[in-house]
């Protein structure tokens, strides 16, 4: 089974040293950035990433699903459960634990997904994983838009195999 990663949403963005600051200037600029980079690294690598924000408050349906790009959900909890009851109810409640990695600070969330065989990780490990995937992403892009210099059989032959060759042809057409 493919992995699965879970982000504890609003955690990830007060213990990241990439997010934190965001948070200076708009709540909503943090939470779309950690979003973005989530939906990035869900379509460079394929796997299944999904972002849990506590809902508490929301207006929209909490526990239904956001989805923004192929392979990326962005979850809120029900009101009454943060994201860290929902994200331990789903690792919990999971037949394949060890393909789910949690992404949290939170000591308590973690010990208990480690506990149950899940894999956790460091918020800024995973966003190093991003920026490992992107850079990836932008060397294979830029290696596809150089030009094909080497296109034409011309241009890969010595210059005495294609005198050899125009010879043979004149010689042909003779």
């Amino acid at each position: 089974m493919a992995e699965t990663y879970y982000i504890d949403g609003y955690n990830v963005i007060h213990h990241s040293t990439v997010l934190r600051p965001l948070l200076k200037h708009s709540f909503e600029n943090a939470r779309d950035a950690l979003i973005d980079k989530a939906a990035r690294f869900a379509i460079a690598t394929g796997l299944q990433v999904k972002v849990v924000f506590d809902g508490r408050g929301r207006k929209m349906e909490s526990g239904s699903p956001v989805l923004t790009a192929p392979g990326l959900e962005v979850l809120y909890s029900p009101g009454h459960q943060t994201a860290d009851a929902l994200i331990e109810r789903i690792v919990y409640n999971s037949p394949d634990r060890r393909s789910i990695i949690v992404v949290s600070a939170d000591r308590g969330i973690r010990t208990l997904c480690h506990t149950l065989n899940a894999l956790v990780m460091d918020p800024d490990n995973f966003l190093a994983s991003v920026r490992e995937k992107d850079a990836l992403t932008r060397s294979i892009v830029q290696n596809l838009q150089k030009p094909d210099n080497q296109g034409r059989i011309e241009e890969r032959l010595d210059e005495e195999t294609v005198e050899k060759l125009r010879k043979l042809r004149d010689q042909l057409k003779e």
